[in-house]
């Protein structure tokens, strides 16, 4: 809080007393300032719970802003996962990241609880579980170096995946969390039990399991005073097959600021999302539209925005289609090597800008 003039209290000259976290604030800054909101401008991913906590048992704690709601270009590199033998060398490397050493091709900062191109990042799926939005979410950390393991620390958070899909030896111990606001969460694997943890405040909604691992499925089931609230199954996939596309928008209009985001995603040939596929997609656009933009949620991948071939990653793509200045249809094919491909036909009808000119 930097404000006023210089040796004087900046406490007099706001309603609401503001903390550009972390850490949040305490007990003690309200006892100092006992006639004062206070909110906190930076929630990072690790201590969602704690400031949610905070603001369910301090009415004078009106709330903390999510930094950031979405990923974005610059403070490259300040929040990949920390990987390390040890906390301690987990901390400094999350501290060099914040002060903004990780090399390129690192691009963009990477806090975001969504990614570039719009999708749920680990963090969020957490925080819909600590915020009451969802019972139950499961995540599966990807596997580290031997030696080695994931931290949380600063602005970053876990490398995890909603999949049960890995190209890992047969037994290799997997790390899974599951979030839950049950008091119990018990895991399957292939339909059999394999363990079951109780929960308590102290653990922030999250179960930690550690889980041999082998294709197949695996089932979290949450309860809550002894009743099944939920359960979500992750299941391993097959190789890429297809490419499926979807946009936000049924159709278009001539209007120029009328736009379409098309995701693309590898499916396999079951129709299901194929979660780490690594493919090069071509994008082609027909009719009344063109290509403006591609892209994905690689925080470290520089290929052009422009260039109408782009690599998926966690097999997502996204195209972003405008409309030209007539009526018609717009077609877009999605096309890789060796999968089929996809194909989407939005209708444009003339805009407000074109029935103007006609009257």
């Amino acid at each position: 809080m930097n404000i006023g003039p210089s040796g004087s209290d900046p406490w007099q000259y706001v309603d609401v007393g503001d903390f550009h976290g972390p850490p949040p604030p305490s007990a003690s800054d309200h006892a100092a300032h006992p006639d004062k909101a206070i909110t906190q401008s930076e929630d990072t991913a690790p201590v969602i719970y704690d400031d949610w906590k905070l603001a369910q048992d301090s009415p004078w704690f009106v709330g903390s802003w999510v930094w950031a709601g979405w990923d974005y270009i610059g403070e490259s590199g300040s929040a990949p996962t920390a990987v390390a033998p040890t906390e301690t060398q987990a901390f400094v490397f999350g501290l060099l990241a914040l002060l903004g050493q990780v090399p390129y091709p690192w691009f963009d900062d990477y806090q975001g609880d969504i990614d570039l191109i719009g999708q749920r990042k680990p963090q969020n799926y957490w925080r819909t579980v600590v915020n009451g939005v969802s019972p139950l979410q499961v995540m599966v950390e990807r596997p580290t170096p031997p030696g080695t393991q994931q931290f949380t620390v600063f602005y970053c958070y876990y490398d995890e995946l909603p999949s049960w899909t890995w190209n890992v030896p047969e037994g290799q111990a997997m790390t899974v969390h599951v979030y839950t606001s049950g008091d119990s969460v018990t895991l399957l694997l292939k339909g059999s039990p394999l363990e079951t943890k109780t929960l308590t405040d102290s653990d922030k909604r999250v179960a930690t399991f550690s889980v041999p691992y082998t294709p197949g499925e695996l089932t979290a089931i949450a309860s809550l005073n002894g009743r099944e609230i939920a359960r979500k199954t992750l299941t391993t996939v097959g190789a890429p097959a297809a490419i499926r596309l979807s946009s936000d928008v049924k159709s278009l209009t001539t209007n120029r600021g009328d736009l379409a985001h098309v995701l693309a995603e590898v499916l396999d040939s079951q129709g299901r999302v194929v979660p780490d596929a690594v493919v090069k997609i071509n994008f082609q656009v027909g009719g009344a539209g063109e290509l403006i933009g591609v892209g994905n949620g690689n925080p470290h991948n520089v290929d052009s925005f422009k260039r109408p071939r782009h690599y998926t990653w966690h097999g997502q793509a996204l195209a972003i289609l405008r409309p030209v200045k007539w009526p018609g249809w717009l077609t877009l094919t999605a096309t890789a090597d060796g999968l089929r491909q996809g194909t989407l036909t939005l209708a444009v009808a003339p805009g407000r800008d074109s029935l103007a000119n006609q009257r």
